[in-house]
């Protein structure tokens, strides 16, 4: 008899307990309330296995004792989702010698700065959050040199030299020719064949989200943009872009996705796609 319907893999089971950000977390109560049974695991079943799971790792990369996911169940969600480096879909990235007469913006190469990375290596253990609080205290600014905020700048030749030669930095180019405001961008949401599409206008050029002034449901999903889910094996996610020359521009993929709780009180159609995201979640548990 299986343990469970549904295993949900995750890097850390204390990180994921300690967050209630994640929209996942809004969704497994609605699981279980349909009389399944749900089970959040940190590392392979042992035992026997539900017969689906969702590869919820919180990481740019899988760790190499998840990648097997996939085809140990009878089904699995994101089960082939094992990287979303920036390097796999980015189309404006420059490289040290190429000239761009527009504006450009340095970002981390791993996902969200490298924070998730950062959080799974520091707090696996209690020497490793010790050693964490050490850390802080000798060095106050040492989190943010490991996490390096992502920055604009006018021209290409005003990026400082050591960005070019840190390997978890990046360069792109910026999405368009100027950094006017307000900011337009795109957030396309999905699980399984359960989709959301949003126009976000933003008074920030990097769409801070304190900064957002409207959120509304937006057009039909590009081309290009639905290639980047295909490319990057996303069953669940997130991916942003831009609309620039009439294509869709892919800015930022994510496979964990967060929500805003007094974010979500205020968009009703965001609640909306939250139940439908529940009923294609249970409706892929039954099979």
């Amino acid at each position: 008899m299986a343990a469970a319907d549904l295993d949900v893999y995750v890097e850390s089971l204390g990180n994921f307990g300690s967050s209630r950000e994640y929209s996942i977390q809004s969704l497994l109560p609605h699981v279980e309330e349909a009389g399944l049974k749900v089970r959040v695991l940190d590392r392979p079943a042992g035992g026997s296995r539900a017969p689906a799971a969702l590869l919820h790792v919180d990481l740019t990369e899988v760790p190499q004792e998840y990648s097997q996911i996939g085809n140990l169940y009878q089904r699995s969600i994101n089960g082939r989702a094992l990287s979303i480096h920036r390097h796999l879909y980015s189309t404006l990235r420059l490289d040290y010698g190429d000239s761009h007469p527009g504006p450009v913006v340095v970002k981390t190469v791993l996902n969200s700065r490298g924070r998730p990375e950062l959080r799974w290596r520091q707090y696996r253990n209690g020497w490793t959050r010790a050693a964490h609080a050490l850390r802080k205290i000798a060095t106050p600014d040492y989190k943010e040199r490991l996490c390096p905020r992502y920055r604009v700048y006018g021209t290409i030749a005003e990026v400082p030299a050591e960005v070019w030669r840190d390997e978890r930095l990046m360069v792109e180019k910026f999405a368009f020719d100027s950094l006017d405001l307000p900011i337009v961008k795109h957030r396309y949401m999905f699980l399984l064949g359960a989709e959301l599409n949003m126009r976000q206008v933003y008074e920030d050029v990097l769409c801070a989200g304190a900064k957002i002034v409207s959120n509304e449901v937006g057009g039909a999903v590009p081309d290009e943009v639905r290639a980047v889910r295909e490319k990057l094996h996303l069953d669940y996610g997130a991916i942003d872009y831009f609309i620039a020359d009439g294509k869709g521009i892919v800015v930022d993929a994510n496979k964990t996705v967060g929500s805003n709780p007094s974010w979500l009180k205020r968009n009703l159609f965001r609640q909306e796609f939250d139940r439908r995201m529940a009923e294609a979640l249970i409706g892929f548990i039954r099979g």
